[in-house]
């Protein structure tokens, strides 16, 4: 993909050659997923009256594994091949064209008592006010140990952080095109060097890394 990574561009086309929103490249974990504790805490917040809201749903499957637990399930995206997946995967829950700027489309209009994005977009945090439900909660997983804009924009809004999880397990990739594949996905050309520097037979060692944010509404 020559595209500029995660531009609207290159996610059109990792959709039409891959039909799914995950990473191409091939990983080992030496623990537990450490996504995991994103999955723990959502199944925590789900009953059979939550409304959520899923922001980057992608191809569906958080729609398809959680959506049956709520009572609605909308998400939006911006890249309608994504969508046409999702509904398929998850054809009980309601899905949007949208990239979270501008308007709010009337079927995202709400409100929601839970609001989640799984390595997706956080420009939602500054519609919170506008999609929530008294006493909603936010849930969020990112990519690093850290992403700034969470807490920041969580702050701007009035939201107040809950809890955080900064979970790190240790991974190998097999292959210097998996490591450049990584790389490409992550923004991280400054890395591309670390193949000659440390691979093993086995590949590289790296660092999995995951930031979990639970925040809750004003008052």
């Amino acid at each position: 993909m020559t595209e500029r990574p995660h531009s609207p561009a290159w996610y059109a086309r990792l959709a039409q050659e891959r039909g799914e929103y995950r990473h191409p490249w091939t990983r080992t974990l030496d623990g537990p997923d450490p996504e995991q504790t994103f999955d723990l805490l959502l199944m925590g917040q789900l009953t059979p009256q939550t409304r959520v809201l899923e922001a980057g749903c992608g191809h569906g499957p958080d729609a398809a594994r959680f959506g049956p637990l709520a009572a609605r399930w909308v998400g939006y995206d911006a890249v309608p091949d994504f969508l046409a997946q999702a509904q398929v995967q998850a054809p009980s829950a309601e899905f949007v064209a949208w990239n979270g700027k501008g308007e709010v489309p009337p079927a995202v209009g709400g409100p929601f008592d839970l609001i989640v994005s799984r390595r997706g977009p956080t420009g939602v945090i500054l519609r919170l006010p506008e999609l929530a439900a008294p006493g909603a909660r936010f849930l969020y997983v990112g990519p690093r140990l850290e992403v700034p804009q969470v807490p920041d924009r969580l702050a701007a809004v009035g939201w107040s952080v809950l809890g955080e999880w900064r979970v790190s397990v240790q991974a190998r990739v097999p292959t210097r095109e998996d490591w450049a594949t990584r790389c490409d996905w992550m923004q991280e050309p400054g890395r591309l060097g670390d193949w000659d520097a440390h691979a093993g037979p086995q590949g590289l060692l790296y660092r999995e890394e995951r930031m979990v944010v639970l925040a809750g509404s004003p008052g």
